[in-house]
This record gives structure tokens, C-alpha cells and sequence, in this order.
């Protein structure tokens, strides 16, 4: 067995043909974009987290919080979104492709789809948002989800894989920021 599998390989090659850049390229990107993803994970001021998720290439909005140890899709980090004021917590997972095993690539071919976080949407800790997902604003996913499809705007999602339990219904945008029963 050599240093590097066929299915390392493979998934290699596969990236390199989908980025369409060259091999040395696409690995010193690859490695760079690991070590940003290392630091960002553990990084103890929260705006330098963001940032360095930026430099990745996620495309985040303003004022938006990136808990510890977030996972965002490691080859295809500028296939994900988050707009403004959103917040991921602590140990989430956001993935924009996925494929099944090297047997199973006939039937599970690789896919790469975008994912988006709306403005103010609020993914709970340990969540899982798959490719192809979009949540919608002012959304709240509950604490461990696994969301597999599309969560509609002013919507609360739990479980596994995410529902929707319920509709928030507020007035003023700028309420859905306040904290229950203070009326501010």
C-alpha cells in the first residue's frame, strides 16, 4: 500500500478536474485552506474566526458569529453563504458535496451544490446542514440537527432529519433579535 490510497487519489483527481486547476495548485490551495480551517477552529476571538473563514473562501456577511470548532465544507468552502447576522454555533457541519464510496461512485457520484444561511438565521450547536440546503432568514435550527433539505424564512426546525415544529411570528424584523418576555 503506498503513502496515498486509490480513494485519496481518486477524490483527489476528481477535485482538481472540478476546480479545474492544475495538481500543485489545487494542493498548496488545499493545504492552505486546512491550516485556515485549524485556526479559525479553535481561534479565541470570535471576528477573527469569521475572517479566516472568509479567507477560505466561504462568502460571509456581516456582523456574523462562527462558533468553535465549525466545520465548513474543506474542498468546496466558496460553495457556502451566510448572510448577514447569522449564527453558527459551537461543533456545527456545513457541507456543499457529497458521493458515496469508491464502489459506490456509479450509483453516488459525487455532488457539489450551494448552501445558504439567510440573514439572522440561528443554526444551534452540533448541527448538520448537507449540500443543496437553504435556511431560510430569521430561522432557528434546534441543537443537533441534521438538516437535509430546505428550511422555509421565520421557521423553527428540530431533529433528525430537521422538521419544521413551527412558524415565529413577529412583526418587526428587529424583534426577532430580542430576548423572550422583555418585550425589547
Amino acid at each position: 500500500m503506498g503513502f496515498v490510497s486509490d480513494r485519496d487519489a481518486d477524490a483527489f483527481n476528481e477535485a482538481v478536474e472540478f476546480r479545474k486547476t492544475g495538481r500543485i495548485s489545487f494542493a498548496l490551495w488545499f493545504m492552505t485552506n486546512w491550516f485556515l480551517e485549524r485556526l479559525a477552529s479553535s481561534f479565541p476571538i470570535p471576528s477573527w474566526r469569521t475572517q479566516l473563514h472568509r479567507w477560505r473562501g466561504v462568502h460571509i456577511g456581516k456582523d456574523v458569529y462562527i462558533g468553535y470548532e465549525v466545520i465548513f465544507d474543506r474542498l468546496y468552502p466558496d460553495w457556502i453563504t451566510i448572510d448577514d447576522d447569522a449564527v453558527i454555533a459551537d461543533r456545527c457541519i456545513i457541507s456543499a458535496h457529497g458521493g458515496g464510496p469508491t464502489l459506490l461512485k456509479d450509483l453516488y457520484p459525487r455532488e457539489v451544490k450551494p448552501v445558504r444561511i439567510g440573514r439572522g438565521a440561528w443554526i444551534s450547536p452540533a448541527c448538520i446542514v448537507i449540500m443543496g440546503v437553504e435556511i431560510g432568514e430569521l430561522s432557528v435550527i434546534g441543537t443537533g440537527a441534521v438538516v437535509t433539505h430546505s428550511i422555509p424564512p421565520r421557521s423553527v426546525a428540530v431533529g433528525v432529519p430537521a422538521r419544521v415544529i413551527r412558524t415565529l411570528d413577529f412583526e418587526k424584523p428587529e424583534v426577532a433579535g430580542a430576548r423572550p418576555g422583555t418585550g425589547t
